[in-house]
């Protein structure tokens, strides 16, 4: 449609905006103080300054600029007692994880005041190594004697990442996966010895579920844990996924944060670590973290309900300052990796007319479905209104479905192009439609064809919810209403009618080669493949089988191997997925990952990006966001660019950092976000002649003029075609853009039930076409959902409406000081030294100190500064330039310097030659009717004027009425900055601003963070504090002390103001609480040689020894001689039981036995120790280097040792091994012979034996074992035992008894009852 742009042409030509300013203070800076800029050093590199031993992380790592001013506490903690050295020296653990760990055991050393033992907050970003870090923390408390762990993450494959994790620092602590693996084991006489102890990983589902009839799965982790007195550690992976506790409103909280707290208070003493890279995107989900002493005793808040409510109060800067305490007294680290090499693109993927008559076509029927819905609940009588919450939820996945079908011929394009040209991709998305699809009740191997699921979505709505059946009454059977069954069937005709997309994910894979070439990591067991020309069914795993566990896992090694370059990755299994070019991974190909569905949710944005974009990665990836233009989306994916190019760590420290991704203007979802959207509704629903403030026609159209629409065109013709337009004649425009918008808002069931003059405040009560509260009318993702369900051209206009309107309640805000971005730079000449901080006040319990700095500073800009600015910020065809004031101002004119901001022709920054860069920005036409435009030459006297006079004097002139101590517009300016322990005194300062704020200018009645930095040389370091009037300070320290006394004299607050007591109360509510320390428990050498033991398996039961001849024979003399000599203490020798038969023949598989054959078969010398392990020995061997072929633990554990030494083939040798293997069971004398010394006997030689059997190069299996037929040891074996099994564990050297636990605590499992054996 062409639209009639005279009027709009008009329109922009409008000058009609109100005069609001301040002319007398604002025109000199007189609202500013010190200049503040947002800080362009958003991010830091990050560097280790608390560990000095090990190696830099690999990889570029970063952190928030707010955080990396702060310095860790010293800690003397002797982590280096549990670690081995290689771990450190040889990077096992990076400097980074070091620190980590250090901290997080220093921290568990610490008690809060209400008696629970601190935790510990690992904040680091997808990538970085948080499960290495876990596992160190794991291993210093085994090796200390605490063998029991609780492990917590999202998803049952993530054991194997937790198994890798430990072992890759060289711990072998037992993991048992999952509570089902308990369940399996547990005996009539208990758990066998290897499941009492270890690693317990489990999920959070999991800890939610009951426990087969006998209580819940919580009391069993409890009691294996060991009760109330457990003191070692709990690990929350991914801890966000414990959010959603309601205060009060625990039936409303979900179960797991439920049962993640219940775990905490039931184990106060338990070592508790929340790990997660998004913990604290919203401070409503932080109620779990109920071990970093935020709220409490002896903090500055009662509980976490008046934490979450001064959160919601005080904002941002307190945000700030709280992640800086939380790492200055050692709870918090919170790096990630940069994406400074990582390259960011948007790619868009337009709806075709095709698409949009597909849409808008969906969108009809949807409406159709609302009106029919609303007539036939009337008709039918029927009265509950839950079928409204199913409609709302099945519209928003619909419409969601179709947005990313619309985008997938674009994306397999582009996925194809990447391949071509040497890259593996990718695919990121959220959702894969899998419930509709299952809902189908497809078999696997039909033929169904590549299916709808947006269509069988809207077709089980209208089957499940669509009311065709009478309300009963009088106990009569419900009878079908004739006319409501009518419209059902006509409905599902015109459902079956529609043209819809096939299912995306199953399209997808398809177009880029089908299963065989692209790996899919996601939650649903079954998709539709194409096999010849049709699209048939199948399972991705056979169900109720273990492929399905690891099935994500299989198919992400798949990828990572080379063997397919596609990855698509989906919510569900996003968490700990690792897809980057890894240098250790065969598929070193660089990573181009598309995002197809970008969440509005910034958590789940952090778990996409982060899964190719990781440590030790060859290439950085190369992201390109897919969107469409429908609604926001297109402008949403833009922030995100824009912002991820200066991304430096997914962290919360600073707020532009806090999640990863920051938004800024379009930040949607914040207090601002909501408010503009409540104004939006307003007006919407009165119909208001006029647009909310700071909004104009021509912003909101502008953006809307591509897509065109009957609505901008109506608007367009209430316009005059030409000539200078008055406000008066906007009224019949915005009248008409309001009367159409409003029954766009009544599609969307906002406010239809209102009385035209009513606002949406006053709407308190869902009405039949509208399931949405007036709480929810400041819902911004609940709008930016339903606004899907509206026509392509309807959509755009009105979230062109809402964005605009967010936009002016910011700039109001800005120009209001209530609105900051985050920690500001505080600009400024001549601050080249750090003043010392003085001790403002110190925390009598706590001892920690809040300081003040007191700085002067200079935050005039010269001529020459302003003229050199100009020319660089400046672009050809811009408005930027000098101005003059067009009236004067105390006695003469005023300059300024207007740079206009990239991409906003109509907004400036705004440079004065006393008061420096403004925090303000200024509209252009404000900018106009004061100002005028003038040269270099003309401002040079008048800047350099004023510049000069303003040095130490104000701009009021030698009469001004508040005398020398004025500042308004002066160069030279004092300012204070807090900093230290800031948090804990926040109530005082904040109440007393309160108390005061008749005598401060606008930028001192909000405290904010402020960043200077001081120069010594090249050094540069920096001070990160909250700016605060120092006039108030007297009053601060009065009032804490005060609060002080209350503590031990409560009744001295009477008599005072209810100001006063607030303020008092204030201050009181951090005072006290004492936080006690203990003494680090020592090393245990028995657990930390157990911790760093390999188990016994049978692959290195027998493993070979690589060396020498001599080096062989040497070993062997060294334990045939010297071992069967040792004496031992009485207490050992009566444990131990002698060998009266043992076996000649010992053979292993064939399996373990190939690659260990030769021309000449090779000799075992197998020792078998059938005690425990020594402790004494253990820690020696441990100490000990282990000598080539040797494996790690097995001389420690004095078990087994296997030495393949040359065989020297003889005649007898042969035919005494043919003997052996031919007959019934050979007892032959204890006769070891040692090549070098002979005979070995002796003292303590009957508690081992040493065998020396050629290997019959055939390899005699275990099972063969069975075969032997052996002579009964002892009684008759126990029912449920195998003779055959028992047989052959007897023939290797063990008991009879021994056999029979070991086949009986593994259900017959011969090599777990081996290992059992040998590590029990």
């Amino acid at each position: 449609m062409a639209l009639n742009l005279n009027g709009y042409d008009a329109l922009k030509k409008v000058d009609a905006k109100s005069e609001t300013a301040n002319e007398d203070n604002r025109g000199v800076g007189g609202d500013e103080s010190v200049s503040e800029l947002l800080s362009r050093d958003i991010f830091s590199d990050y560097r280790s300054r608390s560990v000095s031993r090990g190696r830099t992380h690999p990889g570029a790592i970063a952190e928030a600029a707010s955080l990396s001013a702060i310095t860790l506490p010293e800690s003397s903690y002797p982590l280096w007692d549990s670690l081995p050295e290689d771990t450190v020296e040889k990077g096992k653990l990076s400097q980074l994880q070091l620190e980590g760990v250090l901290y997080a055991c220093t921290k568990h050393q610490q008690f809060l005041p209400n008696g629970q033992r601190a935790g510990f907050f690992i904040g680091d970003g997808a990538g970085v190594g948080k499960g290495r870090q876990i596992a160190g923390i794991m291993l210093d408390n085994y090796a200390r004697g605490r063998r029991r762990h609780l492990w917590l993450s999202t998803s049952s494959d993530l054991h194997l990442d937790a198994q890798r994790d430990l072992r890759n620092i060289g711990c072998h602590i037992n993991v048992i996966n999952n509570c089902q693996t308990l369940d399996k084991e547990q005996k009539v006489v208990g758990l066998s010895k290897d499941l009492q102890e270890g690693v317990l990983f489990m999920t959070y589902s999991t800890l939610v579920m009951k426990h087969k009839g006998q209580g819940s799965r919580l009391q069993q982790v409890i009691d294996w844990l060991g009760g109330p007195s457990f003191n070692g550690c709990i690990v929350l992976d991914e801890a966000h996924k414990a959010k959603s506790f309601v205060p009060g409103k625990e039936a409303q909280s979900s179960k797991v944060a439920s049962s993640v707290l219940e775990l905490q208070e039931r184990l106060p003493h338990a070592r508790v670590v929340y790990c997660s890279a998004t913990g604290v995107s919203e401070v409503g989900n932080m109620a779990y973290m109920s071990r970093l002493g935020l709220w409490g005793p002896g903090s500055a808040f009662n509980d976490f309900q008046a934490f979450l409510d001064s959160m919601k109060k005080r904002g941002v800067s307190f945000l700030e300052m709280l992640a800086m305490e939380m790492k200055s007294q050692g709870y918090y680290v919170a790096r990630g990796l940069s994406f400074r090499s990582a390259e960011f693109s948007e790619l868009e993927a337009r709806l075709t007319p095709a698409q949009m008559t597909e849409y808008n076509d969906a969108v009809a029927l949807w409406q159709d479905l609302r009106q029919s819905l609303v007539a036939a609940l009337d008709r039918t009588g029927t009265t509950s209104r839950d079928v409204w919450k199913s409609y709302w939820a099945g519209q928003q996945r619909f419409f969601k479905l179709m947005c990313v079908s619309f985008k997938v011929p674009v994306v397999a394009a582009e996925a194809q192009n990447a391949l071509s040209e040497g890259f593996a991709v990718v695919i990121g998305l959220q959702t894969t439609g899998e419930a509709a699809a299952e809902s189908m009740g497809l078999q696997p191997g039909q033929a169904c064809g590549f299916v709808s699921t947006t269509r069988e979505l809207l077709q089980r709505f209208v089957e499940t919810h669509f009311p065709i059946k009478s309300e009963s009454k009088d106990g009569q059977p419900a009878q079908d209403e004739p006319e409501s069954v009518r419209i059902k069937r006509e409905l599902l005709a015109r459902i079956n009618a529609l043209d819809l997309p096939a299912n995306f994910l199953d399209e997808l894979i398809d177009s880029l080669g089908g299963p065989s070439a692209v790996a899919e990591m996601t939650g649903r067991r079954g998709r539709i493949v194409r096999k010849g020309k049709q699209g048939v069914f199948e399972l991705r795993a056979k169900p109720d089988s273990s492929e399905m566990d690891s099935l994500n896992v299989n198919e992400t090694a798949s990828f990572m191997r080379g063997d397919k370059l596609v990855a698509i990755v989906s919510d569900a299994a996003s968490t700990g997925i690792s897809l980057h070019a890894s240098a250790d991974a065969q598929n070193q190909k660089r990573r181009i990952h598309l995002t197809i569905e970008l969440p509005w949710s910034a958590d789940k944005a952090i778990q996409q990006l982060g899964r190719s974009h990781r440590s030790n990665q060859v290439h950085a990836p190369i992201y390109k966001l897919v969107f469409t233009n429908l609604g926001g989306e297109k402008r949403f994916a833009a922030a995100v660019a824009r912002r991820l190019q200066s991304l430096g760590a997914l962290t919360r420290g600073d707020r532009r950092a806090a999640s990863g991704i920051d938004l800024s203007e379009s930040n949607f979802d914040s207090p601002l976000g909501r408010k503009s959207l409540r104004r939006m509704y307003d007006a919407i629903v009165q119909e208001s002649l006029t647009l909310p403030s700071g909004v104009t026609l021509t912003s909101i159209l502008g953006d809307c003029l591509r897509d065109g629409g009957q609505i901008v065109q109506k608007v367009l013709e209430r316009l005059p075609p030409t000539g200078t337009i008055t406000q008066a004649e906007q009224i019949p425009a915005v009248q008409c853009l309001h009367e159409e918008l409003r029954n766009c808002v009544d599609i969307m069931g906002v406010g239809s039930t209102m009385p035209r003059s009513d606002t949406v405040a006053e709407d308190t009560t869902p009405g039949p076409t509208s399931s949405t509260p007036a709480k929810d009318m400041g819902d911004v993702r609940r709008f930016l959902n339903r606004l899907l369900g509206l026509p392509v051209s309807q959509q755009n206009l009105l979230f062109s409406y809402f964005e605009k309107t967010l936009v002016a309640e910011i700039r109001a805000a800005k120009a209001e000081g209530r609105y900051f971005e985050g920690v500001s730079d505080l600009t400024g000449s001549n601050i080249s030294e750090r003043p010392t901080p003085q001790v403002l006040w110190v925390d009598v319990h706590s001892g920690l100190r809040t300081l003040r700095t007191d700085l002067t500073m200079d935050r005039g800009l010269s001529f020459e500064v302003a003229k050199a600015k100009l020319a660089r910020e400046s672009t050809a065809g811009d408005r930027s330039s000098f101005r003059r004031s067009r009236q004067h101002m105390f006695g003469r004119n005023m300059y300024l310097l207007a740079l206009q901001k990239p991409g906003q022709p109509n907004l400036f920054s705004i440079c004065r030659p006393n008061t420096g860069v403004s925090y303000f920005d200024m509209e252009a036409d404000e900018l106009n009717k004061k100002y005028m435009k003038i040269s270099e030459e003309e401002a040079q006297e008048g800047w350099e004027g004023v510049y000069e006079s303003s040095f130490r004097s104000c701009m009021h002139g030698p009469g001004c009425q508040q005398g020398p101590e004025c500042q308004v517009g002066r160069r030279l300016t004092s300012i204070t900055i807090l900093s230290g322990s800031v948090v804990r005194v926040w109530g005082t300062l904040e109440s007393l601003l309160e108390r005061h704020q008749g005598m401060l200018s606008r930028n001192d009645r909000t405290m904010r963070c402020a960043r200077v930095e001081f120069k010594d040389g090249e050094d540069v370091t920096a001070l990160i504090g909250v700016r605060y009037p120092a006039q108030l300070l007297g009053d601060v320290v009065a009032t804490l002390s005060k609060a002080q006394e209350l503590i031990s004299a409560p009744g001295q607050a009477e008599g005072s103001s209810v100001l006063q007591k607030s303020t008092l109360e204030a201050a009181a509510m951090g005072a006290g609480g004492a936080i006690r320390s203990e003494v680090p428990t020592p090393i245990d050498k028995k657990s930390l040689a157990k911790a760093l033991r390999p188990p016994q398996t049978m692959l290195n039961f027998f493993k070979p020894k690589a060396a020498a001849p001599s080096t062989a024979k040497r070993k062997s003399s060294e334990l045939g001689t010297q071992g069967h000599s040792k004496t031992l203490p009485a207490a050992k020798a009566q444990k131990r039981q002698p060998l009266q038969q043992r076996q000649a023949a010992t053979t292993m598989s064939g399996h373990i036995a190939n690659g260990l054959h030769s021309a000449q078969s090779p000799t075992v010398s197998t020792v078998i120790d059938l005690d425990e392990t020594l402790p004494d020995s253990a820690a020696a061997a441990a100490e000990a280097p282990h000598e080539s072929g040797t494996h790690p633990g097995m001389l420690a554990s004095g078990l087994i040792s296997a030495d393949f030494q040359e065989h020297n083939s003889t005649a007898n040798a042969a035919a005494s091994m043919q003997q052996q293997l031919q007959g019934t069971a050979v007892n032959l004398p204890c006769s070891c012979v040692d090549p070098d010394t002979g005979p070995t006997s002796g003292p303590g030689h009957d508690r081992q034996h040493v065998t020396n059997e050629p290997l019959d190069k055939g390899g005699v299996g275990l099972e063969s074992l069975g075969m032997m037929r052996t002579k009964q040891l002892g009684p008759p074996l126990p029912n449920g035992v195998s003779r055959q099994h028992a047989d052959s564990l007897i023939a290797m050297g063990f008991s009879q008894a021994q056999a029979s636990r070991a086949l009986l605590a593994t259900q017959g499992d011969l090599p777990r009852a081996i290992n059992w054996i040998l590590q029990s």
